[in-house]
């Protein structure tokens, strides 16, 4: 796998973005989001780190036992992947 690229402005203004935004897991499963938005670097299909592929996520969507960094109970009950949830957030525009 390649190194990731260092954090550029605009990389880093996208992810300040995305830290505003309403958690997208929580948003698409009608439930109230108890905590901050996570900025989560996706990392599927061993693709390197980038910071325009992240996603807005919640402490319990993101590291929490069902979380992205966990058993993955949120994706499997939305029947996504993580590339998925990024196309919605992009489609929609998921606000804060």
């Amino acid at each position: 796998m390649k190194r990731a690229t260092p954090a550029t402005k605009r990389g880093k203004a996208h992810m300040g973005r995305i830290a505003s935004m309403q958690c997208i897991c929580c948003y698409l499963l009608g439930q109230e989001q108890e905590t901050p938005t996570n900025v989560h670097h996706i990392r599927e299909s061993r693709v390197e780190r980038n910071d325009f592929l992240t996603l807005p996520l919640c402490w319990s969507c993101h590291q929490g036992p069902r979380g992205v960094h966990g058993d993955k109970g949120w994706l499997t009950q939305l029947r996504m992947s993580e590339y998925e949830l990024l196309a919605v957030v992009i489609e929609q525009g998921v606000t804060a």
